[in-house]
């Protein structure tokens, strides 16, 4: 099963991916993630561990088997429920430019099992990353029109 979602955001990619690779605080954000660890701490890397709670499903732990900076995108890989899923995050400019960002998840399972259970979470968890995608569209052109920087820290703003 595979869902793919787009979304284009009007901020910059550096803020969006700020926020994005900034798991910890996606509870503050959306209303789909009830509570984000970083196990051992730090910030979202390679071959990290992030431990997600999701309403309606049971809490599942991710670890990070992409993570790539320039090119703004990374992968959970986790197991649960009836085999291995993946969630894959990439941002990118669309046509046109212009301060905006477009998002793409892609949200991967291999079924072990074709049950009515792993179908039912498939379309839980395909409207959790919908609602997550709109959520984070939300959250950053918010923060944008409230005049909050939208630069990486420690970069430069001159001219």
């Amino acid at each position: 099963m595979r869902c793919e979602i787009a979304v284009d955001v009007d901020a910059v990619p550096e803020h969006v991916w700020a926020v994005l690779t900034d798991v910890i605080r996606w509870p503050a954000w959306t209303s789909v993630v009830r509570e984000a660890t970083l196990v051992g701490g730090g910030a979202l890397a390679l071959h990290g561990v992030v431990r997600l709670h999701l309403p309606r499903l049971p809490e599942r732990t991710w670890r990070v088997g992409e993570f790539q900076t320039r090119r703004r995108r990374f992968t959970l890989h986790g197991e649960g429920l009836g085999g291995g899923a993946s969630v894959r995050f990439a941002l990118s400019t669309p046509e046109g430019g212009g301060g905006r960002t477009r998002v793409v998840i892609t949200h991967e399972r291999a079924n072990r099992w074709r049950s009515a259970l792993t179908r039912l979470t498939g379309r839980t968890v395909d409207g959790h990353l919908q609602t997550l995608a709109g959520d984070l569209k939300e959250h950053c052109e918010t923060r944008r029109r409230a005049g909050i920087a939208t630069a990486v820290p420690g970069a430069s703003t001159a001219s």
